[in-house]
């Protein structure tokens, strides 16, 4: 049987279509992604299950046209390394919530009041100095009290995680002038 009659069974909502295909591929998606990925089997039966349900939901959508046998293979791959280091960025990710505490910048001023009153100004000066987008950031969120995601919509951004990161990287850049 022909890959693209297999599509097209697909999209008519033959279920036996998917499990063939599932059942053709499954062995050396797994025998592939555990050896050149050095994944666990689970994270490997994991991660073709994944393949086999976006591929599925891509037939549907019709995102791709018709292909060849190593066609479908070769997307079913691509899916499942693409998703395996996606995960794996994923859980490598630092959280700049834990390195470093947002109020520690203003602690270094808890200072007596005539050397509070330098630093602060310090503070100001080197924050104007930083320009666009930290010194925008760092108003919004120490002088209007905005969350890290209204900062997002405000100033455009795709969402409040690349604030706080931005604000992580400001605040360093302040601390390391201070």
């Amino acid at each position: 049987m022909s890959v693209n009659s297999l599509i097209l069974r697909l999209r008519n909502g033959d279920r036996t279509a998917l499990e063939d295909i599932y059942k053709k591929y499954r062995a050396s998606f797994l025998k592939w992604i555990t050896y050149t990925h050095k994944c666990t089997d689970d994270e490997a039966v994991d991660i073709f299950q994944y393949s086999i349900l976006s591929f599925y939901e891509n037939v549907l959508e019709e995102s791709f046209e018709e292909m060849n046998e190593a066609g479908i293979k070769t997307y079913l791959y691509s899916i499942g390394k693409n998703k395996l280091l996606a995960d794996s960025r994923k859980n490598s990710k630092i959280s700049y919530q834990e390195e470093i505490d947002e109020d520690e910048l203003f602690e270094v001023l808890e200072e007596d009041d005539s050397e509070k009153e330098v630093r602060l100004n310090k503070i100001k000066k080197l924050v104007s100095e930083l320009g666009e987008p930290c010194s925008e950031i760092l108003r919004l969120f120490y002088f209007s009290n905005l969350s890290n995601d209204e900062i997002a919509e405000v100033m455009r951004y795709k969402n409040g995680n690349t604030v706080k990161n931005l604000k992580y990287k400001c605040i360093q850049r302040i601390k390391n002038q201070l």
